[in-house]
């Protein structure tokens, strides 16, 4: 279990957030969170270097076939939904410095949002979840392209990077948010958990359907695309008997499964059981 965090979490200004090996659940706690970050907005809409790239994966197989029918003005579809423009200054910097991560973020966000939407009918809980899953991986912006493009095994100290970079984006987003509840920081610290409790940085056994399909779409992404430490990428049917074999085993929720393969394959999805959020997704119960 994995509680605090080597280094210190900035800003993209260089303001300190979180200071080296302060535990994480003391910070939450003790810290007085403000809207500072949230005095400068911005809407999604009004984003087109975001909604340019974000085009690209409608037309890019296997999710041409997945999002077809599916959102034919995706800037229509995003509505008013808005967020602290420091986050827009944050993806930009990905985009720049990690082009593989900031691509693969944007993959999860939309084709999760398809997803959620077989079983979510709300619109704004659909909108607000797109933001989560855009911002889950915040923290990985904080790790260096040398781990992260390493061909070879990593060491002690880069697996900590990676271990810990949950921390960071649950820190990032409770900041930018003031909130650490908020839906995007409680997605970044949890969304490399699973339902075993196998996962990290915690190893708690995690109850969300968000999670469930962000950690479906996000390895099936991985398993179809080009990485300099795999020797080749897999077939779609490859990543398929991959993710079976992880639903099996519990990881993860066999619906979502069935419908991304079934979306993937135009068929026709059925027998879908009623699910709902879970524990992630939700607003925190009032008292």
């Amino acid at each position: 279990m994995i509680t605090s965090i080597s280094v210190a979490v900035k800003d993209l200004k260089g303001k300190v957030l979180l200071e080296p090996h302060q535990d994480i659940s003391d910070w939450a706690r003790k810290t007085v969170f403000t809207s500072d970050y949230q005095k400068k907005k911005t809407k999604f809409k009004e984003s087109s270097q975001l909604l340019d790239d974000i085009s690209l994966i409608f037309k890019k197989e296997p999710y041409k076939t997945i999002l077809e029918k599916w959102a034919p003005n995706f800037r229509e579809w995003l509505g008013e939904i808005w967020a602290p423009s420091i986050v827009f200054d944050e993806l930009k910097a990905q985009r720049l410095r990690d082009p593989y991560g900031y691509a693969h973020t944007l993959t999860i966000a939309v084709v999760g949002s398809r997803l959620l939407e077989l079983w979510v009918t709300a619109a704004p809980t659909v909108k607000r979840s797109f933001v989560g899953l855009l911002l889950h991986d915040l923290g990985k912006t904080r790790v260096g392209s040398a781990i992260l493009d390493k061909p070879g095994e990593l060491d002690s100290l880069e697996r900590q990077a990676i271990h810990e970079h949950p921390l960071v984006g649950f820190a990032l987003n409770s900041a930018y948010w003031g909130d650490s509840n908020h839906l995007c920081a409680q997605v970044a610290l949890h969304h490399h958990e699973d339902r075993t409790g196998g996962g990290y940085p915690r190893k708690i056994k995690t109850n969300s359907l968000i999670l469930d399909i962000l950690a479906i779409v996000d390895r099936f992404d991985a398993l179809i695309s080009e990485r300099p430490f795999r020797y080749k990428k897999h077939t779609v049917r490859e990543a398929f008997d991959i993710l079976k074999k992880d639903t099996d085993d519990g990881r993860y929720e066999p619906d979502v499964l069935k419908a991304l393969i079934a979306l993937v394959r135009r068929e026709k999805i059925s027998d879908r059981k009623k699910m709902k959020l879970g524990t992630i997704g939700r607003p925190p119960k009032a008292t």
